[in-house]
């Protein structure tokens, strides 16, 4: 099976060497295997092949060697946001039925509340601070057939929700195998290059830092991100490789000690979750002393499907505000498609499909919502975008962000890129409001760059010179700052519903024009 071929390798060829590290603890290869062969030992006595392992714990090293010990035992890891409410936790619980969580303290005193005291359906908590010191289990394990395990889950995966409900995507070990083949030949980690994980270990992100073990790299694991953090973390653990969403890289880039900082090592900046701005790309360049790679994921396609390495040149977009991804990643296949199911040709914006073994295998427990994006093989992700005249692709936004005004369609990521170039913005969100007129308008939220002033009536006049009408947003409201999930992307959902609040009415009437200042933040 992968994982475990992957935790082998790593033992016979850098016993000694650094595999992970956080701001507790360092284990070389050798303490990752024992530690590992340990955990799965006391998973493989909880619960048997196929079982649900819920893991809830905030960033730690010993979070993926619970990735690795589910791999090893046959064992399924079912990662949750700490963050989540005691009724998401609880719907999480109850969907999967997992037969012991490996906890960090302060979520297991959680678990104890939400299932303690109920006869039979109590859930055995292990504490994951404690994983060094379970006792060595060294015997040697029948071998498994090796295509089923390939074809197994291994881990259930809650997407991160920006329009609904979280659903459990099913992940395998092929996935995973084809995940790290495909990073091996368009990334080119070297042996022992350091990697920083700056995100959560709750969802699919999580695989880059296992592409990176593939490869026997060292992980260094932040326990959360902070701007100076991530900037210590780069000086003192020697980062070559970090994984950035761009609102990181924006608040790395406005950090005091950036200027002081020694960031020699730093190689390669990857980035995703969302678009990243030209404009804050190239002062990423710039600034960090890094090159930049692209890398277009999304959970249910197995992570990581398409990528746009520094080295290439993608030309002027086919359309404004558009953001090039780049080319398929070895193993994935891609079609851009119409209403109809049938590819587009190139410069048309059509949906994304994906294709090859790293698909999920489905949602967990939900047959329906598998079959809307999975027909044929092919995952629909529901990303409008276009092919350029060299094949590679573009996106240019989600079907679910498309705002439709009076039967016309208005693309976010084009107003977003005209807003950006005002130096008063730092950051800006477009959503749809509901218009008795048009059925929807554009609303644009704004965060002001610091020492800027709200200024709507500036931002009208940019909107008006590169804009049609249409276009144009109808109301512009300044925030605080943007809200964004834990993965960086914003929730569009949460801003739907103030946009509703803060306009005259609960809806816009169809006219074009700047909004009284609200001095209030949806964080």
């Amino acid at each position: 099976m992968w994982l475990r071929h992957l935790l082998e390798r790593g033992l016979a060829r850098r016993p000694e060497a650094l595999a992970l590290r956080d701001v507790r603890r360092d284990l070389t290869w050798r303490q990752l295997h024992r530690e590992v062969s340990a955990l799965a030992a006391r998973l493989r006595a909880a619960g048997g092949p196929g079982s649900r392992v819920l893991v809830a714990s905030g960033n730690r090293v010993e979070v993926l060697e619970a990735y690795l010990a589910c791999g090893v035992a046959g064992l399924v890891a079912c990662p949750v946001n700490p963050a989540l409410t005691d009724r998401e936790l609880a719907d999480v619980i109850e969907s999967v039925g997992p037969v012991l969580a490996v906890a960090d303290p302060a979520q297991a005193d959680r678990l104890g509340r939400l299932t303690g005291g109920r006869p039979g359906r109590e859930l055995p908590v292990l504490d994951i601070t404690g994983l060094a010191g379970l006792p060595a289990d060294d015997a040697p394990r029948p071998g498994p057939d090796e295509g089923a395990e390939l074809g197994a889950p291994v881990a259930i995966l809650h997407t991160s929700a920006t329009t609904g409900r979280a659903k459990g995507v099913v992940v395998t070990q092929r996935s995973l195998q084809l995940n790290a083949l495909s990073w091996l030949a368009d990334v080119r980690p070297e042996p022992g290059t350091v990697f920083l994980n700056a995100g959560p270990l709750f969802h699919g992100s999580m695989v880059i830092a296992l592409d990176h073990l593939a490869a026997g790299g060292t992980v260094c694991v932040m326990d959360r991100f902070t701007p100076q953090g991530c900037l210590t973390a780069l000086q003192d653990w020697g980062v070559e490789h970090a994984f950035l969403v761009p609102s990181m890289v924006r608040l790395l880039l406005d950090a005091k000690g950036l200027a002081g900082a020694d960031l020699g090592r730093l190689r390669l900046l990857l980035h995703g979750a969302a678009p990243m701005p030209e404009d804050l790309a190239r002062e990423a360049r710039q600034r960090l002393g890094a090159d930049l790679q692209t890398v277009y994921g999304i959970t249910e396609g197995g992570g990581p499907a398409l990528t746009l390495r520094p080295d290439e040149e993608p030309g002027p977009a086919p359309l404004p505000g558009a953001v090039c991804l780049g080319t398929p990643m070895l193993g994935t296949r891609v079609r851009i498609t119409g209403p109809d199911g049938q590819e587009v040709p190139p410069g048309e914006v059509g949906e994304l499909r994906l294709a090859g073994d790293g698909l999920m295998q489905g949602y967990w427990k939900n047959p329906e919502a598998s079959g809307e994006v999975l027909a044929d093989g092919w995952l629909n992700t529901r990303d409008l975008c276009c092919s350029g005249p060299d094949g590679r692709v573009w996106v240019v936004d989600r079907r679910n962000d498309l705002i439709l005004r009076g039967g016309q369609n208005v693309y976010p990521a084009e107003i977003e890129h005209v807003l950006r170039r005002s130096p008063q913005v730092a950051d800006v969100v477009v959503v749809p409001l509901p218009s008795p007129v048009w059925g929807q308008t554009p609303v644009a939220f704004v965060q002001s760059s610091e020492g800027h002033d709200f200024d709507p009536l500036d931002l009208l006049d940019r909107c008006v010179a590169g804009l049609a009408a249409y276009k144009r947003p109808s109301h512009f409201l300044p925030l605080e700052s943007i809200p964004r999930n834990p993965s960086g992307k914003a929730l569009r959902v949460r801003l739907r519903e103030l946009a509703l609040t803060l306009t005259t009415g609960g809806a816009d009437d169809g006219a074009t024009g700047p909004s009284t200042p609200v001095k209030e933040s949806a964080a």
